[in-house]
């Protein structure tokens, strides 16, 4: 009797602990770390659009159906989806000029980071024009699968004419 009630309490105590969640609490450093990386990153991100790049560009988006990117009220499905919306924007441009007055990381989870950077952009054209400075606020959540960090979603806002 002893025995059978030994093994019930054993086995009720080995699930009970089993259906616990997992501990993902993260220290300071731990996230400093995290926050590093993706910010390096996420810096190499914005070089891409910076140099025009669009191949670059859409290199550091999940290649998965999963992605998502707002951009001026429309939300698009899907890199290749990213990709279309976004090449007719920088047909004609050569480079665009970037200036990051805010930006701040935020570990989410061991596997999940969001960026948000505030500035403004003006693009440059093949002839060398610089057209006019625009304000943009926009957010990524990197999650990195496969030991990569990558953009799952993101979001861009520009203001709309009447508020420049």
């Amino acid at each position: 009797m002893y025995r059978r009630l030994f093994a019930t309490v054993t086995v009720v105590a080995v699930v009970a602990a089993a259906c616990q969640p997992a501990t993902t609490e993260l220290t300071e450093d731990q996230k400093a770390e995290i926050a590093g990386t993706v910010s390096a990153i996420h810096a190499e991100h914005r070089n891409a659009w910076r140099d025009a790049d669009i191949d670059r560009g859409m290199s550091y988006f999940h290649d998965d159906p999963d992605v998502q990117f707002a951009l001026e009220g429309a939300v698009m499905h899907g890199s290749g989806t990213i990709r279309d919306a976004l090449e007719p924007i920088f047909e004609g441009v050569a480079s665009q000029e970037i200036t990051i007055a805010e930006s701040q990381t935020v570990v989410l989870a061991p596997g999940v980071v969001c960026v948000m950077d505030q500035g403004t952009f003006a693009y440059v054209d093949t002839a060398g024009v610089t057209g006019p400075e625009t304000a943009f606020a926009f957010t990524a959540v990197y999650v990195r699968r496969g030991g990569e960090w990558k953009v799952l979603l993101a979001h861009e806002s520009l203001p709309t004419p009447e508020s420049m």
